[in-house]
């Protein structure tokens, strides 16, 4: 069962270790036994002597030297043990055809279908160790990814499920769909046109601009709800999309598509998991509005939320990144300018990704998209109005033991778990 939320203070530094269980056996922080106490909890001036009693003093001390197994979250226990490979991956993961870079996993591996706790369908990567070396793995397809190792998990490199513009992560939502997916700009007749709001998860994804025009106002609609716990307790989702641009017509897509949400990826390690390099879940950039004559102009749409990433192990060490930021919103248009300009996807900083530029004097600016810095922005008000920033998605790591997180690698801020199992 998780534990309650651990508190922690923001420091400056390079890295971020979630410290493992002390291995004395003596659990609790990792800190000395009391002076004159055995790892037993039996006070050492009255302990048995060793040399007449041997085994009677190690029966009595070995419960407390084994360490308890990692109690696996979401999935059954079984897949801790399942496989016997050592893998490594160089360039992709698919998890709609759960292949490797491009191929099916090695025999001893498992790459198989199934449900978390929640109900939540997941593709889960099972095998004994995992390396993802210097470089980027892209990770594509319907579903999240659960990788289970049996002992490690090393990611020196970027395992990358982030949105880009309308294509989700794996496990995101495209565009305008998804539980905290943002709502479609609003026309008001002739020319009046909102931006599509921002995608929501971990925070709310923000409203587009107001369109208004000659007195006449297309007012956006209300924001979508935050979904999931802050622990993430029963299932690990993706982020949600932003909506798509009004416009009086001037494409099919209406105006400015919305950006798509981030992916989702759980990683599960008996032993230990150390990231050297960075995992990136962020939420996909708001188009830029549309544009073809003086009078057919489109508002922008609104960034993807961020998605999910989940972390577990007794031991996990971060000198990398964790990144989940909320992608920005796109530009209106303006008539007889130009088109409005993308967004940006979510960022690798704890700032949020810049909105788009608007086409000219009738177009808004996009939305800021969401960060543990920065809140999602509002797209700007004008005659064809920017979309609407996109929120930040959710971080949890579970560990044995205390935590430290220095403030520059990661965003949002993780929730924090030091207890397992």
């Amino acid at each position: 069962m998780h534990r309650y939320l651990l508190l922690v203070v923001l420091a400056s530094g390079c890295s971020f270790r979630v410290a493992g269980i002390d291995s004395s056996g003596a659990g609790g922080d990792g800190g000395d036994a009391p002076a004159g106490d055995d790892l037993a909890g039996n006070d050492s001036t009255n302990a048995p002597d060793m040399a007449s009693d041997p085994v009677g003093d190690m029966a009595m001390s070995a419960p407390d030297l084994a360490p308890m197994p990692l109690q696996l979250s979401h999935l059954p226990q079984h897949y801790l043990s399942d496989a016997q490979c050592d893998l490594t991956i160089n360039s992709s993961i698919d998890t709609t055809a759960r292949k490797v870079d491009g191929s099916n996993v090695p025999a001893d591996c498992l790459f198989v279908l199934d449900s978390e706790s929640g109900g939540l369908a997941v593709s889960v990567l099972v095998v004994n160790s995992l390396t993802i070396p210097a470089g980027t793995v892209t990770v594509t397809g319907a579903n999240p990814l659960v990788i289970v190792a049996r002992t490690t998990i090393t990611v020196a490199g970027v395992l990358d499920a982030s949105g880009k513009k309308t294509v989700p992560g794996a496990g995101g939502s495209p565009p305008t769909v998804g539980a905290g997916a943002g709502p479609d700009g609003v026309h008001a007749a002739p020319y009046s046109d909102s931006g599509g709001n921002g995608g929501s998860f971990g925070s709310a994804g923000n409203q587009g601009g107001v369109g208004s025009y000659n007195n006449v106002t297309a007012s956006p609609l209300p924001v979508s709800s935050v979904y999931g716990s802050a622990s993430l307790a029963t299932s690990v989702p993706g982020g949600s999309g932003g909506g798509t641009g009004a416009s009086e017509g001037c494409n099919s897509n209406n105006g400015g598509n919305g950006g798509a949400g981030g992916g989702s990826i759980q990683l599960s390690a008996g032993d230990s998991i150390t990231i050297g390099g960075m995992i990136n879940v962020g939420g996909g950039a708001g188009g830029g509005g549309c544009k073809t004559s003086t009078v057919n102009e489109g508002s922008g749409g609104g960034g993807g939320s961020g998605g999910a990433i989940f972390l577990e192990s007794p031991t996990v060490m971060i000198s990398g990144g964790l990144w989940a930021n909320g992608g920005s919103g796109g530009g209106g248009a303006s008539g007889p300018d130009n088109a409005g300009s993308d967004g940006s996807n979510g960022t690798l900083t704890r700032t949020g990704a810049v909105g788009g530029p608007s086409g000219g004097t009738y177009g808004g600016i996009g939305g800021v998209g969401g960060a543990a810095m920065t809140v999602a922005g509002v797209g700007g008000t004008q005659a064809n109005g920017g979309g609407g920033g996109g929120g930040v998605g959710r971080i949890v790591v579970r560990s044995r033991g205390a935590a430290t997180l220095p403030a520059t690698n990661a965003s949002p801020v993780p929730y924090l778990d030091p207890a397992i199992p």
